[in-house]
C-alpha cells in the first residue's frame, strides 16, 4: 500500500512540475466557474440565488489554486516563498501613489474625453459627497478588495515569475491576459451585473490585454512585490466603483488611455517592461 500511493504522490507532482501553470489555472476555474455560472443562472431567474458567501470565496479562488499547486511542488517552503512577496514593500513612494492612483486618473481621462467629444457627463457616483464619505468609502472598498480578491497571488505571484524566466516579459504579459479574460467569462452572462453588460466582451477583453502589460512592469519595477500589485488591482476595482457609471463610451476612452500608455511602456523598455533576469528569483 506505501509503494502504491508513494508511486501515485509521485506521479502528480511529476505532472504538475511538467505543467505547473495549467495546472493551477485549471484547478483555479475549476473552483471558480460553478459559483459564477450559478450566479448566472440565477439572474435569469431559472435557480435561486446562491448565497452571498459563493460570491466572496470565488474571489479566494486564485489564491486557493496557487497555494495547492505551490504546495504540492514546494512544500511549506515554497508557499512561504510566494506570500514573502506581499512583504516587499520598501519600493519607494512613487510606486504607491502609482498603484493607488493610476486607475484614478485613467478613468477620469476616459470621462474627460468622453466629454470633450461631445458626450454627455455620465453620472459619477460619488460626486457630491463629501471629502470624509468619499475616504471612508475608498478605504472600506479598497481593503475589503484586497481582501476577497485574491488574484494577484495567481497572475503575479504564481504565473509571472516562471513565464518571464522563460520566454520574457512581453510575452508572459500576454500568456497571462488570455486566461485573465477568461477567468471573467461567466460573469458576461450574468444579467445583474451592469458593468460587464454594458462594456461587452470585446472591449473588457481589450483592457484586460492592456493593463497586463502595467502590472508586468509594476512587478518588475517593485522587485516582484505582491504587496504593490494588490494594490493597483484593489484600486482598480474601487475607482471604478467610485468614479465610473458602466457606460460603454467613457469605458472605450479609457481603454484607449491604457493601450497608449502600454505601447509608451513597451516601446520605453524595449520590450522588458523593467523585467531583469538577476532580480527576481522565481
Amino acid at each position: 500500500m506505501t509503494s502504491i500511493t508513494s508511486t501515485s504522490e509521485s506521479g502528480l507532482k511529476a505532472l504538475l512540475k511538467r505543467n505547473p501553470l495549467i495546472s493551477m489555472y485549471a484547478l483555479m476555474f475549476l473552483l471558480a466557474w460553478p459559483p459564477l455560472i450559478l450566479d448566472g443562472l440565477a439572474s435569469y431567474e431559472l435557480i435561486p440565488k446562491p448565497p452571498q458567501i459563493l460570491s466572496i470565496a470565488t474571489g479566494w479562488t486564485p489564491a486557493i489554486a496557487a497555494i495547492v499547486v505551490t504546495a504540492i511542488l514546494a512544500g511549506r517552503a515554497g508557499v512561504k516563498d510566494l506570500f514573502r512577496r506581499f512583504l516587499i514593500w520598501r519600493v519607494g513612494v512613487g510606486w504607491y501613489i502609482f498603484g493607488i492612483f493610476l486607475l484614478a486618473a485613467v478613468i477620469l481621462g476616459g470621462i474627460g474625453l468622453h466629454v470633450l467629444f461631445g458626450g454627455a457627463m455620465p453620472a459619477i457616483p460619488i460626486a457630491g459627497a463629501s471629502v470624509g464619505v468619499v475616504l471612508f468609502a475608498f478605504a472600506v472598498t479598497m481593503i475589503l478588495g484586497a481582501l476577497i480578491n485574491t488574484e494577484e497571488i495567481a497572475w503575479r505571484g504564481f504565473a509571472l515569475p516562471r513565464l518571464q524566466a522563460r520566454h520574457g516579459a512581453l510575452a508572459a504579459s500576454l500568456l497571462i491576459a488570455v486566461p485573465e479574460a477568461l477567468f471573467h467569462l461567466p460573469n458576461f452572462w450574468n444579467m445583474d451585473n451592469s458593468f460587464y453588460q454594458n462594456v461587452g466582451m470585446f472591449w473588457f477583453t481589450a483592457f484586460t490585454f492592456a493593463i497586463v502589460f502595467i502590472y508586468t512592469y509594476l512587478f518588475n519595477k517593485t522587485n516582484g512585490s505582491l504587496l504593490i500589485v494588490t494594490l493597483l488591482h484593489a484600486s482598480q476595482n474601487t475607482w471604478a466603483n467610485l468614479l465610473s457609471d458602466n457606460t460603454l463610451r467613457p469605458f472605450q476612452f479609457t481603454v484607449a488611455l491604457m493601450w497608449m500608455m502600454a505601447f509608451a511602456l513597451i516601446f520605453l523598455t524595449k520590450g522588458q517592461l523593467g523585467y531583469n533576469n538577476n532580480s527576481l528569483v522565481e
